[in-house]
């Protein structure tokens, strides 16, 4: 015995940190050991020890307080006990009320001591007879306290009840299932104390306690109708004041009448399309319904057809008056009829609200013409300073005149789509108007074709200058011309300000080309250094060239998908270019092939390198080549050791025995797992985890 104690305590020697650096109880455990072991022994003090449970997140209340350790912490690592209670508890409802044990039970007790407080946080609280009913009238299995989850339609348990009812008849009457539309689940009885009636809602005189005023004896309370006359039928016969039946009243009883009470009755009128007004208000029904209350014509002739023919001041008949009263009368006042003209398409402004009705309706008052020509039309032929007809003046008359003064005629030109401006303002009407005045053309060249065809300097016809003035000339002062280029899709800068129009526009001025090749081709093929036709360089002259300065040329790599950044800046365009300067790739190995190629170390390609140059290689520096391994992180040892230590073939494995074999089998004994991540790290290959060595093995 007291051997085999000394080999243990140089056990203990030897393995140093390592034993004092690993508790058994798993690294989430941060307590002092000797709180709860002897220090000589090792072996767990007697009484109670000072671990405060708290401290875990499970506080031990109740029955939990009582229970052996062990019972919960089936091995020493004690973070691995599962704080839910079903991994203690065995599921006896089968989970038919889910896993959540302390949403019903406590540690106190198994027992359940408020079941209605469940009820009352679940989908259906206890109330009523509910608070009275026994668990299996609804649970069927709650013997075996499996709770399976039921509706909590009312129908589903009280179906029975529903078809046996006979007084009424539910099923007879269509009664509908939802139970909560007359019965209430407060109740202490079945019977019917809730009936919601909103479909005919019970207020005022309808607000009866006998079901059965409305509804026969036995009957199946349906079938009624909704409608007053149903139930009112010899109420509207038998009135006399005023008869109903024979002044031919609606039997829509609720026109007049309300459900408040049956009299006094009102009509509301305003209700209807014919508003009472004025004098309306107090004539008597029967004068306007004297063919009874239903299809009453609403026009006023329909009452006043022996006003309108009697009047004769103005006589109606005899001008054709519209038989539509209330364009002059209202029903305020018969007499002192007065017509708004500002309410017809001709309201009536300067002389014309003087001027006789009769004047303009001589035929009439319906379809009177609104044009000015229909009555000025003797005006119109008559007028000879200018004379209207031999110049084919247009009959609009309002283009220019007004009617406050039909002398004095303006026309003003900027309400048309041709504005006068410049000398156009005081350019004579007949110089445009000389074919009249209907579909003048308003394009400059309809008039100035004479200018643009003598002009000789520079001459428009034989350089085939465009016909639209305007792009040049202005109507303040014909010469003077001046071309605004920024107008068009090729504004001119640099050296194009300067340059002569016909230099670019030898052509023509229509459809001349903007790309630069077009006038600089000459430029372009006789350019030798760099040749750009040899080189096969592109015809976009503006890659490399400005408006500015066309020699200096520079090109922009930054515009590019290839900045140069590095090396590359100073390396010569012809490196990269050498096969032109078009679809030019742009990954590494095609410029960096022989590199990758006769690199020796490593071997590139007997190691089976990727060709992406760029994981390892920098445009700074080609050599001192660095790779980024944080897919597989290398940490101790792993970041000292040679590439070719680990990568010897091209297909490497990530595992540590890949590496490792021999050691393990020079370590190991036959059986032992090949995790060695389990006892090993990359900083001590040596020294394994000798507790779990021990552990793995027994």
């Amino acid at each position: 015995m007291r051997y085999l104690s000394f080999i243990i305590l140089i056990i203990l020697f030897l393995s140093g940190n390592i034993l004092f650096a690993q508790s058994p109880h798993g690294d989430d455990l941060k307590f002092d050991c000797s709180a709860c072991h002897n220090s000589v022994t090792w072996e767990i003090k007697s009484g109670r020890n000072k671990f405060d449970h708290d401290q875990t997140g499970f506080s031990l209340i109740g029955q939990h307080k009582l229970v052996n350790c062990k019972s919960c912490h089936t091995n020493v690592i004690f973070s691995q006990a599962d704080p839910e209670c079903n991994s203690c508890h065995t599921d006896i409802h089968q989970e038919s009320v889910g896993l959540d044990c302390a949403s019903c039970h406590t540690s106190n007790s198994w027992i359940v001591e408020d079941i209605n407080r469940i009820h009352q946080e679940r989908r259906f609280p206890l109330t009523g007879n509910h608070l009275l009913a026994d668990c299996a009238q609804c649970h069927s299995r709650y013997i075996d306290l499996y709770f399976e989850p039921i509706s909590i339609d009312c129908f589903s348990c009280h179906e029975n009840d529903y078809n046996s009812t006979s007084f009424p008849n539910h099923i007879a009457a269509g009664f509908s299932t939802d139970c909560e539309m007359c019965h209430s689940i407060n109740s202490d009885g079945w019977a019917a104390t809730s009936i919601i009636h909103d479909f005919f809602p019970l207020v005022g005189g309808h607000a009866i306690q006998n079901c059965f005023a409305c509804h026969e004896q036995g009957a199946d309370f349906t079938g009624l109708s909704r409608d007053c006359y149903t139930c009112h039928k010899q109420d509207f016969e038998a009135t006399q004041d005023p008869s109903h039946v024979q002044n031919g009243f609606p039997t829509d009883c609720k026109q007049c009448h309300t459900i408040i009470g049956w009299s006094p009755a009102t009509f509301d009128h305003s209700q209807t399309s014919f508003p009472l007004t004025g004098k309306h208000t107090s004539v008597s029904c029967s004068d306007c319904h004297t063919s009874g209350y239903s299809n009453t014509p609403s026009e006023c002739y329909f009452c006043h057809q022996l006003d309108y023919e009697s009047t004769t001041d103005p006589n109606h008949v005899t001008h054709s008056f519209p038989t539509d009263c209330s364009q002059c009368h209202s029903t305020d006042n018969w007499d002192n009829a007065e017509f708004d003209h500002s309410q017809t398409d001709f309201p009536l402004t300067g002389q014309h609200t003087t001027t006789a009705c009769i004047d303009c309706h001589s035929n009439g008052y319906t379809n009177t013409p609104v044009d000015c020509y229909s009555c000025h039309s003797s005006n119109y032929s008559s007028t000879t300073d200018p004379d209207h007809q031999a110049l084919g003046y247009p009959t609009t008359c309002g283009d220019c005149h007004s009617t406050s003064e039909w002398s004095g005629a303006t026309f003003d030109h900027s309400q048309t789509d041709f504005p006068l401006t410049g000398k156009h303002t005081t350019t004579a009407c007949i110089d445009c108007h000389s074919s009249g005045y209907t579909n003048t053309p308003a394009d400059c060249y309809s008039c100035h074709a004479t200018n643009y065809n003598s002009t000789t300097d520079p001459n428009h016809q034989a350089l085939g200058y465009p016909t639209t003035c305007e792009d040049c000339h202005s109507t303040s002062e014909w010469s003077g011309a001046t071309f605004d280029h920024s107008q068009t899709g090729f504004p001119l800068t640099g050296q194009h300000a300067t340059t002569s129009c016909i230099d670019c526009h030898s052509t023509g001025y229509i459809n001349i080309p903007t790309d630069c090749y077009s006038c600089h081709q000459q430029d372009y093929e006789s350019t030798t250094d760099p040749n750009h036709v040899t080189n096969s360089f592109p015809t976009d002259c503006s890659q490399c060239h400005s408006t500015d300065n066309w020699d200096n040329a520079d090109f922009d790599h930054n515009q590019t998908d290839f900045p140069l950044t590095g090396q590359h800046i100073t390396t010569a365009c012809i490196d990269c270019h050498s096969n032109g300067y078009t679809n030019t790739p742009i990954e590494c190995y095609s410029c960096h092939a022989t590199n990758y190629n006769s690199t020796t170390d490593p071997d590139h390609q007997a190691l089976g390198f990727p060709t992406s140059c760029d994981e390892c290689h920098s445009t700074s520096d080609w050599s001192g080549a660095t790779f980024d391994h944080s897919f597989y992180n290398l940490s101790g040892n792993h970041s000292t050791i040679a590439c070719t230590e680990c990568h010897s073939e091209a297909n490497f494995q990530s595992q540590c025995l890949s590496c490792h074999q021999n050691d393990f089998l020079n370590e190991h004994n036959q059986g032992d797992p090949t995790d060695c991540w389990n006892c090993h790290s990359t900083s001590r290959w040596g020294g394994g985890d000798i507790l779990k060595i021990k552990n793995m093995r027994n």
